[in-house]
């Protein structure tokens, strides 16, 4: 029987759709600095393979893809990409809460033991308490907090552990094989893709990056979790 859904923040919760952008533009703009002319759409287009890839970080992986074999270069530009992550990740300005989202986690409360599962910084908290969410889960810690991210089976078995919940109980729901899907199945918990947001086009790599079932956005997690009864 499940117990306790673990939600991922970035995609499923949150539109993270300014931070990707901020991204890219950065990136494209110290190219520019540095003598090497691209759009955004030619940077988005290699920000798309590699995420198809299932590479970590893409954005890093699509920059490589403009200066190899130059390693000096990298990590010149890498370095205020980080510098700009920083300043981004202190107050996740133009990041807002999904309204499916805001409709959906409530009713899931009702039945399920909820759990924060995501990569984010405490700063997240603020958004989900002005939105009047936090309050329905009783894990309410995020990977900043934590000390420890995803994919680390670690993050998600200290998870577990706190809400004494065992992993045949439990289902992770998150936008990306490779951080929610893949190490959740290592655990032995149950997996749902939500299908929002750039990673929706990552390609399972392995048998174990399959999840147990995928939907467009949390309004149909409810009608998903019913395969597990």
């Amino acid at each position: 029987m499940i117990r306790a859904i673990l939600l991922d923040l970035g995609g499923p919760v949150f539109n993270e759709d300014a931070e990707y952008r901020r991204w890219t533009e950065l990136l494209v703009l110290e190219l520019e600095r540095e003598g090497i002319r691209v759009t955004k759409e030619a940077f988005w287009a290699k920000i798309d393979e590699e995420i198809a890839r299932c590479e970590e970080n893409p954005w890093l992986s699509a920059l490589w893809q403009f200066v190899r074999p130059d390693l000096p270069w990298f990590r010149r530009i890498r370095e205020a990409f980080r510098e700009s992550q920083r300043t981004f990740l202190q107050d996740l300005p133009g990041v807002f809460v999904r309204s499916e989202a805001k409709e959906a986690i409530p009713k899931l409360a009702e039945r399920y033991i909820l759990a924060l599962a995501g990569n984010q910084p405490v700063s997240a908290l603020e958004i989900l308490e002005e939105a009047g969410l936090l309050r329905y889960f009783q894990w309410r810690e995020v990977s900043e907090g934590m000390g420890v991210a995803k994919p680390r089976p670690l993050f998600f078995r200290i998870i577990l552990d706190s809400l004494g919940v065992e992993p045949e109980e439990a289902v992770m729901v998150g936008d990306r094989l490779d951080h929610d899907v893949f190490p959740a199945r290592l655990l032995g918990m149950k997996t749902v893709r939500v299908l929002l947001g750039p990673y929706s086009y990552q390609r399972p790599p392995s048998s174990l990056h399959f999840p147990d079932a995928s939907i467009p956005d949390l309004s149909g997690l409810e009608e998903a979790l019913l395969i597990f009864r």
